[in-house]
């Protein structure tokens, strides 16, 4: 039932039936549904099933859905380059390949830090920013001691920023790509 009524504005506006109209055409309707399906972890959640992840990661690098899983506030930002969020897989193939994985008190800034640090109890980093140039470096990691999310400053981001650009990403699948 399409009925024409005048606003406030005495401008026409046209009224439909909802029924009749298929809401999960609208591209908003699809958009939001993307978003839920869509999982985002957590570092917390990613380290109280660490197991699991070290039992499954191979499949997980080579998967690029499990692969480009979006981890909360996994990112790099690097100055003068604009910053790149890092996924399940790039965090996986930083701290198994121990790139990410500080494990010694001589790769941190020691008089700005105060975490724990050693081959028993390493932090796993998930977030750095600062600047290649001018030094100024803080990251976010995972304390396996303080068992938290702790801010550290390290000395150097070159080679974190390195290792993280070396990381091997599977291709992107496009659901909306013709097979054919």
């Amino acid at each position: 039932m399409n009925r024409l009524l005048l606003d406030s504005n005495k401008k026409e506006r046209l009224d439909i039936d909802l029924n009749s109209v298929d809401l999960t055409l609208l591209a908003s309707t699809k958009m939001a549904k993307l978003e839920v399906e869509m999982t985002i972890l957590n570092i917390q959640s990613i380290f109280s099933n660490l197991p699991f992840y070290q039992e499954h990661y191979l499949e997980i690098i080579q998967d690029a859905a499990q692969y480009y899983t979006p981890v909360e506030n996994s990112f790099i930002n690097t100055f003068p380059f604009k910053q790149q969020a890092l996924y399940l897989g790039d965090l996986l193939q930083l701290w198994f390949g121990n790139k990410w994985k500080i494990q010694t008190a001589k790769d941190l800034l020691t008089q700005k830090n105060t975490s724990t640090v050693d081959e028993h109890a390493p932090l796993y980093l998930f977030q750095l920013g600062g600047e290649l140039f001018l030094g100024a470096n803080t990251a976010l990691a995972w304390s396996v001691a303080e068992q938290k999310i702790v801010s550290v400053q390290v000395k150097s981001i070159w080679q974190y920023a390195v290792f993280s650009h070396l990381c091997i990403r599977p291709k992107k699948f496009q659901a909306t790509q013709a097979i054919a």
